[in-house]
């Protein structure tokens, strides 16, 4: 399968890896220092069970134009969420031409993204989808360290005959790749069940400047990460979103058990880069307040934070 990474950080540099050690043809795209040296010396993945040092295709998004976009097949989207509109009109414009797009595949945190995409694509090219039980950071440019077994979730945005199969087929091919992978009918639940672990603790830690095995060592600290977990659940419903209470103990103890790591926005914050406030907590706060909920735990962890990155909200 042809594949371009679009946002070659850790996960997606991560599953670059894994698709080329299978046998896929894999381009990444990427920016600045870290495009140089993936340019220069090649991608370099670390893993507790995998090691990947090899030469690859990288280039800027600007040389998007110079490929010929009929031979793609596969899109993976995995840059931060608050690029997904300027990402997807770059894509827009790149294949503006094309009868039949490729397949783009959304990795991002947040349950926005597909929606997003879908302003600018028609829905059956959108896949929805989303990866847990991994850590993966870009430690300096283009060495990638990463834990876990990213057990990938995957769905149609909008199911035809010919979709489904191409869906299969995906998840046959991430699996070969030792991605494990499974597909669902309802990815905005799945989703939404990430959101559940995201809000729970992305935001806290970034604020607390702690990895996420901190936030279990003190009951008091684990009841904020339930309360955020609880708040989370509360604006999925209020969207129509099928998430029980057993959905969110699971959540709670899937991160609880997990290798404690640190989340992407504390990660993003140690490198001085935008942090995904809006796309993990406002998305909740928003939801609430449709139906004229408060959600205090959220609002005070996203209240805190903006004020100490000097932020106005």
């Amino acid at each position: 399968m042809n594949i371009i990474i679009l946002g070659a950080g850790g996960v997606g540099s991560y599953f670059g890896a894994r698709l080329l050690q299978a046998g896929h043809n894999v381009a990444f795209v990427a920016r600045g220092a870290h495009l140089e040296a993936l340019q220069t010396e090649g991608l370099h993945v670390k893993h507790p069970h995998f090691e990947f040092e090899e030469k690859i295709r990288a280039f800027d998004l600007d040389s998007l134009a110079d490929l010929d976009a009929t031979s793609i097949d596969l899109i993976i989207l995995a840059t931060k969420s608050i690029a997904t509109r300027e990402m997807s009109m770059h894509l827009a414009q790149w294949l503006r031409t094309q009868m039949k797009p490729p397949y783009i595949l959304s990795l991002q945190n947040g349950v926005e993204n597909e929606a997003i995409l879908c302003d600018y694509f028609a829905e059956e090219y959108i896949i929805g989808g989303l990866t847990r039980k991994i850590g993966a950071h870009v430690n300096k440019p283009a060495y990638i360290e990463a834990v876990g077994t990213a057990e990938t979730i995957l769905g149609m945005m909008h199911s035809s005959m010919e979709n489904e199969r191409f869906l299969e087929e995906l998840a046959l091919i991430f699996n070969q790749a030792e991605i494990p992978t499974q597909t669902t009918h309802d990815i905005k639940q799945e989703l939404w069940k990430k959101l559940i672990i995201n809000n729970g603790v992305n935001a806290l830690c970034a604020l607390l400047r702690v990895q996420t095995g901190v936030l279990f060592e003190q009951n008091s600290l684990a009841d904020v990460v339930y309360g955020l977990m609880q708040e989370t659940a509360h604006a999925a419903r209020s969207l129509h979103i099928k998430i029980s209470q057993e959905d969110v103990d699971a959540m709670f103890t899937l991160i609880k058990q997990f290798d404690s790591i640190k989340p992407s926005m504390l990660v993003d914050l140690e490198h001085g880069r935008s942090l995904e406030i809006e796309e993990i907590c406002g998305v909740v706060i928003r939801a609430l307040h449709q139906i004229g909920v408060d959600a205090p735990y959220t609002k005070t962890i996203k209240a805190l934070l903006e004020f100490k990155l000097g932020e106005k909200v």
